[in-house]
């Protein structure tokens, strides 16, 4: 019977290119060396899902890193145990390791799609693992995979075992992942923040896969996850983490009902989103954006595509924050494209009191601006961050170098960050960081919408809230108008007026945000609402900030 994973006293520290094993300065106490894990001590047993939670850079990835072995050149082990059964993970040989790796231990990654190569069919990655670790060869790995893409929901197995990985929506890719890792029969996987970037119903979806086969099979989970929602369902037991260390442990109901550290008490908060009602309903207030019957169509391999937006009419009020809600492939992101001018519809118009183009296609150009859901996908990395905030008042001729230096000192001030970030390249700065650089960087050109698209899917709870109440703020100061597109019911019903939910690229539901949740009237939207985790509600109301806090934001 395996004995699952035991780590034990972990330490992990960074070290400077000129402290390299041999310099002297190597050890988290001696000089050079920055200290990224601190006694990290933690358990899970076969069958046991065990959930480390923590924000940003607490630590949570380098310990998983840590078990695989995989830690970036400069990043050391520099003590501690780390046993998978009788293996010594931390002192094991490179070719243990690989027998290890994506065997004994399945790894689920954040963002499956980067994990995947692009050249590459599903098919081909899943028949690795099953040679390398199952022994199987040709028809028989063939078979194999095809019965785990069925395991893991796919209708049409055999298309998807054809499939190059740009092909699969975002819960296709991680559902492929999951197969993937299931490959070598594991003992234990290591699932890093899988389903932060997916819809409500997929996550559900993915996380009950994951939970069927810790009961089915007795495969131990390590899930790290900042989403306390995930933990409060499915985790036996927490672990909060917090700069490198461990500050609190045990059963998950007692970690969420009678949190003992600030950490704890600072995530539940966070995740816990009141309906902020910093605005007045924008019922009564003019259009600024008027979309008639869109229809936007992407060609599929010579076939007849189902519209990505299908006859979809909507309007935008002065002063409203209107929510997107609808799940993976509902055509989200390709209506904020045609809102923004970076798709032209195959029909209808896109008009609006803030100027449309001539022809009525799209919404003119800096009077709407976009924020993307990645944040270190939106700067070039080899790019100073003050040359990516100038690139777009490059546009106004008649403003000088110093005019421009100064403007985006003030909207980065305005967002929160010190102007000294500005000369360092984005890999040097947090999720956050960049978040709000996005923003800022959108807020240059002065526009009066900003539509946000899935902008704090890939932040933790805290760091999503910090930018949340950034853009209310800003909506409050600026009366801009806000798109809030989104998975999340919880930041839909913090931020938004009024929500339009789409499914299958159609309008199907438009409502006032708390009618919405209180009553939805369309099948989807109910099906939305009642996979919002209602057990996760009921914990997190306990820690919900009173509204005198709500009202008070800066």
């Amino acid at each position: 019977m395996p004995e699952g994973l035991v780590v034990e006293h972990l330490h992990v520290s960074h070290r400077a290119p000129e402290a390299a094993p041999g310099s002297g300065t190597g050890s988290a106490g001696g000089r050079g060396g920055h200290p990224i894990l601190s006694g990290v001590d933690l358990a899970v047993a076969p069958g046991e899902f065990v959930a480390l939670v923590g924000a940003s850079g607490s630590g949570k990835t380098m310990t998983a890193m840590s078990v695989l072995g995989l830690l970036p050149p400069q990043v050391h082990l520099d003590g501690g145990t780390i046993r998978l059964g009788g293996t010594d993970l931390a002192r094991a040989r490179e070719t243990e390791l690989n027998r290890v790796r994506g065997g004994r231990i399945g790894m689920l990654y954040q963002q499956p799609k980067r994990m995947f190569n692009p050249r590459r069919t599903v098919g081909s990655h899943l028949r690795e693992p099953l040679k390398l670790h199952g022994g199987l060869r040709g028809a028989r790995a063939g078979a194999r995979a095809l019965e785990l893409l069925a395991e893991v929901g796919f209708e049409d197995p055999r298309w998807c075992a054809r499939a190059h990985p740009h092909q699969l929506s975002g819960g296709m890719a991680q559902r492929a992942m999951v197969a993937l890792a299931l490959a070598g029969r594991p003992e234990l996987l290591l699932a890093d923040e899988p389903t932060s970037a997916l819809d409500t119903v997929l996550e559900r979806q993915i996380l009950e896969l994951i939970d069927r086969e810790r009961r089915d099979r007795g495969v131990g989970i390590l899930y790290i996850t900042h989403n306390l929602a995930t933990v409060s369902a499915y985790a036996d037991r927490v672990m909060v983490m917090d700069t490198g260390h461990i500050v609190e442990s045990g059963p998950a109901g007692a970690v969420l009902n009678a949190p003992q550290s600030a950490c704890t008490k600072a995530l539940l908060d966070a995740a816990a989103l009141n309906p902020a009602r910093t605005a007045p309903s924008a019922t009564e207030a003019r259009p600024v954006v008027v979309l008639d019957s869109i229809t936007k169509r992407f060609p599929s391999n010579g076939r007849e595509a189902r519209p990505a937006v299908d006859q979809v009419s909507l309007d935008l009020r002065e002063g409203e924050i209107l929510g997107v809600l609808g799940q993976s492939g509902s055509g989200k992101s390709t209506l904020a494209r045609l809102i923004v001018g970076l798709e032209t519809p195959d029909s209808g118009r896109i008009t609006g009191t803030l100027g449309a183009d001539a022809d009525g296609t799209g919404a003119a150009g800096s009077h709407v601006q976009l924020v993307f859901q990645d944040p270190h996908d939106s700067f070039d990395p080899r790019m100073r961050l003050r040359t990516s905030l100038e690139a777009p008042l490059l546009r106004r001729r008649d403003t000088t170098s110093e005019q421009r230096r100064m403007r985006i000192h003030e909207v980065v001030q305005e967002v929160g960050l010190d102007p000294g970030l500005l000369d360092g390249f984005p890999g040097q700065c947090s999720g956050g960081q960049l978040q709000r650089l996005t923003i800022a960087r959108a807020l240059l050109l002065e526009p009066t919408v900003l539509i946000c698209d899935e902008a704090t899917s890939a932040l933790d709870a805290v760091t999503q809230r910090t930018v949340l109440d950034l853009l209310l703020r800003l909506h409050r100061n600026r009366r801009l108008s806000l798109v809030m597109i989104s998975h999340d019911l919880s930041v839909i019903r913090y931020m938004s007026h009024r929500v339009a939910v789409l499914f299958q690229g159609r309008l199907v539901e438009l409502a006032e945000t708390e009618d919405l949740f209180t009553g939805p009237r369309h099948e989807h939207s109910k099906q939305l609402v009642a996979a919002a985790l209602p057990r996760v509600c009921a914990i997190l109301d306990a820690h919900r900030l009173p509204q005198e806090q709500v009202d008070a934001l800066p």
